[in-house]
């Protein structure tokens, strides 16, 4: 892009467009991809009158842009940057940020999505001297944000029951666990009591979802995210709601989780 709305000036972690995902394409070895937190890119772009959809900015750590012509911005409230001002997004207290523009992040639309393709490798995250161009979509009327829920994250036990001692649900449930630093858009990698697996199991690759809690032969959780692999062999003890998800992955690295059956 050689002209742009904004500057991205400094980035400090990981910083990439996103919208809310594209689907249908797992069998072409594409994930759906998307936002990690949907709930959060939705309140940011409503609050711009943006579309739910919109393609906006994800943040790991902390953006710095500078506005190369006026433009209006938003986290969780609009705000009017002039030209040759600065604003920054950090994702603190949460794991993750978006920062919207009024009338959208211009990308190309690539298999019905505007979101970079991390995992497929036909994306890249933002680096400091690159240049969003406003997209200039329609705006929608002002809307309340979805929020995010409190409580703990409901799963779905299964499919791979067989593959675990018969009290490994009962382990999951018991006692909080931590989001582990090891965590990106991949998987959510979780901290605490390692779940019992059987010694007989034979894993067997089979096709992936978002949500799944695999368990390496280690014990230790891992919830897939939007970049999930589209197959895998660990075996899946259960499935997080999809209502639940959003909750679960704004979580901040270090944070606790604890899970309801």
């Amino acid at each position: 892009m050689t002209e742009g709305t904004l500057l991205v000036e400094r980035v400090r972690g990981l910083a990439a467009v996103q919208d809310l995902g594209r689907r249908g394409h797992m069998h072409e070895a594409v994930p759906p991809g998307g936002a990690l937190v949907p709930e959060l890119l939705v309140a940011a772009n409503r609050a711009v009158r943006n579309a739910d959809g919109a393609a906006a900015l994800e943040v790991f750590g902390e953006l710095v842009v500078r506005a190369e012509t006026d433009v209006e911005l938003a986290r969780d409230r609009p705000r009017r940057v002039r030209a040759g001002e600065t604003f920054t997004v950090a994702s603190e207290p949460m794991r993750v940020a978006y920062l919207a523009v009024r009338g959208g992040v211009a990308a190309p639309l690539v298999l019905g999505g505007r979101g970079a393709l991390l995992a497929a490798h036909l994306g890249r995250v933002l680096r400091a001297g690159d240049r969003i161009a406003g997209a200039h979509e329609p705006t929608s009327p002002a809307s309340a944000p979805a929020p995010l829920a409190d409580g703990p994250v409901r799963i779905v036990p299964g499919p791979d029951l067989d593959a675990f001692a018969p009290h490994a649900l009962d382990v999951l449930l018991a006692a909080p666990y931590a989001i582990a630093r090891a965590s990106d858009r991949v998987g959510t990698r979780l901290a605490g009591a390692a779940i019992p697996r059987t010694t007989n199991y034979r894993e067997r690759s089979r096709p992936m979802v978002r949500g799944a809690v695999e368990v390496p032969a280690d014990g230790a959780p891992i919830v897939l995210g939007p970049d999930h692999p589209t197959t895998g062999g660990y075996p899946v003890l259960a499935v997080v709601a999809e209502r639940d998800l959003g909750r679960l992955f704004a979580i901040r690295v270090g944070g606790m989780a604890r899970f309801l059956r």
